[in-house]
């Protein structure tokens, strides 16, 4: 009878050993939704989402969320888990996400939903990424760690898409030239560009010159050395403007082109007169000739009066004339 029961243990034994693998891969049995996160966003967003995670066993498990880059192949399976990145956090979906890293404990039956947000860096680089939230199983975080980068562990496929969306804006803010313009040298247009937006800005464009009946008189181009305005800065211009010929009042019209993705315009309008001063002087002398002429015509030609000039004298009387004399009835008060 001994015999009998040691032979029995022994089998036991052996079917428990080898009945062991089967019970331990069987026993953490749980589920994670949705499958998928895709969402378009923008820079500085801030999103929330859930994800729900169930035990669907027989037993307590606990779980540790992972969150990972990845890379998805074609089909929209994982490809590859990469490495995270620490330092450049403008593309790293990962440090995008908060989710509580704490250890989730679920009873048979228990359903548990687990806040997540998107956090959107202010300055992303462009592009679509991805990140899988895992929720591994074990004896502590680094066995579950482990399951996720295994491909062992159910999880949450995130995928963000960042469009190429950069801000392109040119200010004018100053537009002068030199209100009296005596010479060549001084005719000068000054002008300032300030770029609040996110791109490179190489303004181009022209100054038209308008006389007071709207004719064009004159045009130069600006910006031919194709200096760039960088973000956030602020560049002064000056630019010479053809006065030669020119006399009297005109208008400076500037127009200005910049951008890449999306071309913008700046216009401004500024007057000024242009009084050459040599031929200022020229005219002020001849003024002066003219009026010492007229002057020394006047004196010797309206003031003066002639000896044998005829002469008609006129008496007046100081009592009345005859009714019949007037032509007009006078009546004395």
């Amino acid at each position: 009878m001994i015999r009998n029961m040691k032979h029995r243990l022994g089998i036991l034994a052996i079917v428990g050993f080898f009945a062991l693998p089967f019970y331990v891969q069987a026993a953490p049995q749980y589920t994670v939704s949705p499958l998928i996160i895709d969402t378009p966003v923008e820079a500085r967003d801030i999103i929330s989402k859930e994800i729900t995670v169930t035990n669907t066993g027989v037993q307590p498990v606990t779980v540790y969320p992972t969150v990972n880059n990845i890379s998805l192949m074609e089909g929209g399976t994982i490809d590859v888990f990469l490495p995270p990145v620490e330092s450049d956090q403008t593309q790293s979906l990962a440090s995008w996400i908060e989710i509580s890293r704490l250890g989730i404990d679920l009873a048979p039956g228990e359903s548990k939903v687990i806040p997540l947000t998107l956090r959107i860096n202010p300055a992303p680089v462009a592009g679509t990424y991805h990140t899988f939230i895992g929720f591994g199983t074990g004896r502590n975080r680094d066995d579950a760690e482990k399951q996720v980068m295994g491909g062992q562990a159910p999880g949450t496929i995130v995928t963000v898409t960042l469009s190429d969306k950069k801000n392109e804006f040119l200010k004018l803010s100053k537009f002068i030239v030199e209100r009296f313009v005596t010479s060549a040298e001084k005719g000068v247009a000054a002008y300032v560009f300030k770029n609040p937006g996110d791109e490179i800005l190489v303004p181009k464009g022209e100054i038209i010159l308008y006389n007071n009946k709207g004719n064009e008189v004159g045009l130069v181009t600006i910006n031919d050395e194709n200096i760039a305005i960088p973000p956030g800065g602020e560049h002064v211009f000056t630019t010479p403007i053809p006065t030669e010929n020119l006399f009297g009042k005109y208008k400076a019209f500037l127009s200005v082109e910049y951008g890449k993705t999306q071309r913008g315009t700046v216009h401004d309008t500024a007057f000024f007169y242009v009084f050459p001063f040599k031929l200022v002087l020229i005219l002020l002398v001849v003024i002066i000739l003219v009026g010492i002429i007229a002057f020394i015509i006047h004196m010797k030609y309206l003031h003066e009066v002639p000896d044998d000039a005829d002469r008609l004298e006129f008496h007046v009387r100081d009592t009345h004339s005859e009714s019949k004399d007037h032509d007009v009835v006078l009546k004395q008060k």
